[in-house]
């Protein structure tokens, strides 16, 4: 599901158009700390007769030394109408819930990224991360596969003055909960960032992938963003989301605030 993934690509925009970062190797030598939260709110009939609505609240915690960022999230979920475990498809071998809502705990995610700072000089930012999901959401529940996940993530962005487009191409080990047969996954993203101030800077991007299942549809989605950085450690992200397929939410958003000492 797409929620699964944003806060990764907020957390990657976050770090875009840095060239004050980039030159301030004193600052390298610390540990430097964030810490997220907020929450995600998305909505679709995925091409079922009844919507699916998803609320999302993580917590995440970020440390950074040089080029080594290391990063965990632990969240909770509320999932109302149809249980639909896979990229929004309800389809499948096994019973998935039709009606009612679950909530409980979400996923673990645990990531490794390492930043290309050589690059840093000539206004390019590449960062290689790679994540491990850890079951911890209940798959009877309908609020996760039950199953490790692993993946690998490029992320590239150039810095234009003020505008900053970036993109993302990554690749998904799938675990495979009883009763499904699932394919490990390619998904992409691009999108274009403008900084209006140095504390206001607002974007867009399109996000899609493969379906875990080969006869799903990939889903597709666009999102619009703000950033706003409240205070030298408090900065804001507030987002509107749009589905493009019959595999994603018809409409999404949320809003998340960092904390950073």
């Amino acid at each position: 599901m797409r929620f699964r993934r944003l806060p990764l690509v907020i957390g990657f925009l976050a770090c875009q158009a840095p060239p004050v970062w980039a030159q301030d190797t004193f600052a390298d030598a610390f540990w430097r700390f964030k810490a997220t939260t907020g929450f995600d709110f998305s909505s679709g009939r995925y091409g079922a007769d009844k919507p699916t609505e998803v609320l999302y609240v993580p917590l995440t915690v970020q440390a950074t030394k040089g080029p080594w960022t290391l990063k965990g999230d632990v969240s909770w979920l509320r999932v109302s109408g149809p249980a639909l475990l896979l990229d929004g498809s309800s389809v499948g071998n096994v019973p998935v819930r039709t009606s009612g809502s679950a909530s409980g705990p979400g996923d673990i995610n645990l990531y490794g990224r390492y930043s290309l700072e050589s690059l840093y000089a000539h206004d390019v930012f590449i960062d290689l991360t790679a994540r491990v999901k850890i079951p911890t959401a209940s798959f009877a529940d309908g609020l996760g596969t039950g199953e490790w996940d692993q993946s690998v993530q490029v992320d590239i962005a150039t810095a234009f003055g003020k505008l900053v487009p970036f993109a993302a191409v990554g690749y998904r080990f799938t675990g495979q909960p009883d009763g499904f047969t699932l394919r490990d996954v390619v998904y992409g993203t691009a999108g274009v960032q403008y900084s209006w101030t140095p504390r206001i800077s607002t974007g867009v991007y399109y996000d899609v992938r493969q379906s875990s299942i080969p006869s799903a549809a990939a889903p597709q989605e666009g999102t619009v963003y703000a950033n706003v950085k409240l205070s030298n450690r408090v900065s804001m992200n507030i987002y509107g989301v749009l589905g493009f397929s019959k595999n994603s939410p018809d409409a999404g958003g949320g809003t998340f605030l960092t904390y950073q000492w």
